[in-house]
């Protein structure tokens, strides 16, 4: 099994970072590795969203059951794509009124052995930066709201 755990406090209010996650629609507008994103239906706090990842002339499509209670976590589980066992959390904790800790806890196998040769190391990659990009996109937001 494959691990991602990461964690890191920001100077950005909980609910801009929680709506950036929870958003799988805009992906493709900042993430460069994301080819497209699109939430397929959200009802009861369930998002199922689809991902599409390119990168090193490598591509290749996901599908996760994200459960959520808003400001607080998001859960993910696999439902279709080139792994055997994806499921993960990202969670919110308000500091104050202006910064947030986000965490990410992923774990992951893919499918099988050459699956996982082509695939693991742009996976690990994309999911080793993610937490900046959104971080990075998160001060982004942050700015153009003041001004």
């Amino acid at each position: 099994m494959n691990y991602i755990d990461k964690s890191e406090d920001i100077n950005v209010d909980i609910s801009t970072i929680f709506t950036l996650i929870n958003n799988v629609n805009g992906y493709k507008s900042f993430l460069p590795w994301c080819k497209n994103s699109t939430i397929i239906s959200n009802i009861d706090n369930i998002i199922i969203g689809e991902i599409e990842i390119s990168k090193n002339l490598i591509n290749w499509k996901f599908k996760t059951s994200n459960s959520y209670i808003k400001d607080k976590t998001i859960k993910l589980e696999l439902v279709d794509g080139p792994f055997s066992h994806l499921n993960g959390e990202w969670n919110f904790k308000k500091k104050d009124n202006f910064n947030t800790q986000v965490s990410l806890y992923l774990e992951y196998q893919f499918d099988n052995r050459i699956i996982e040769m082509s695939l693991k190391p742009i996976f690990s990659s994309i999911m080793n930066s993610i937490l900046d990009s959104f971080i990075s996109e998160a001060f982004r937001i942050k700015n153009d709201k003041q001004t």
